[in-house]
């Protein structure tokens, strides 16, 4: 069983999860981290943007990782979404 549905999160987020992780992939912004504590995170993040009430504890037992590793790469992906943010911003 998938950590999404053991969290029993919608399809939509699920799709969201697994789009926002493949741009990880493939930027290589996840290399040398555990992907249990990534696709966590990744679920968490999709799933308090969506209004989908999922607490970090209910998604760290489903992907059977503990709390502080899922806070340490939600911030991880955060800050990455801001260094991107920031290049496509000095871009333009």
């Amino acid at each position: 069983m998938t950590v999404s549905n053991k969290a029993d999160v919608s399809e939509k987020s699920k799709r969201k999860a697994i789009d926002l992780i493949c741009h990880l992939n493939r930027n290589e912004m996840t290399d040398g981290k555990d992907p249990m504590g990534i696709a966590a995170a990744v679920l968490y993040l999709v799933c308090h943007r969506a209004g989908e009430k999922r607490t970090q504890p209910v998604i760290a037992q489903a992907a059977g990782i503990t709390e502080l590793t899922l806070r340490n790469r939600y911030k991880d992906i955060k800050r990455l979404e801001l260094d991107l943010m920031s290049c496509i911003i000095n871009k333009g």
